[in-house]
């Protein structure tokens, strides 16, 4: 996963640039849905948010990167890697069986 990019608006947000492709693209190991990330990593940071009309995530607060990678890191230990084989896993069906693996149930999006 490539660290998180982020930009300072004004003095009191921050914007998260890349996070739908962080969300959606298999190279990062995540493939999952970006409302689901998003409401993780709001719940974790205590903070309102939302997507802009670039699809990137701004949130009220300053943030560095190393503070979003490190809830970053929780969410994929939590929701994608799997218990079983330890490998990143179908949100459905993991080690190809029909029982999920994944923490899924734990937040509800």
């Amino acid at each position: 996963m490539r660290p998180p990019q982020v930009l300072r608006e004004d003095t009191k947000k921050t914007i998260f640039i890349y996070f739908m492709d962080l969300c959606k693209t298999r190279c990062s190991r995540m493939h999952r849905q970006p409302e689901h990330v998003m409401t993780f990593l709001l719940a974790e940071l205590g903070i309102s948010g939302s997507l802009d009309g670039q699809q990137r995530l701004v949130v009220k607060g300053r943030f560095t990167p190393k503070f979003f990678e490190g809830i970053l890191r929780r969410y994929v230990s939590e929701y994608v890697i799997c218990n079983g084989c330890k490998s990143a896993c179908d949100l459905n069906v993991c080690c190809n069986k029909k029982t999920p693996s994944v923490g899924l149930g734990r937040l509800k999006a």
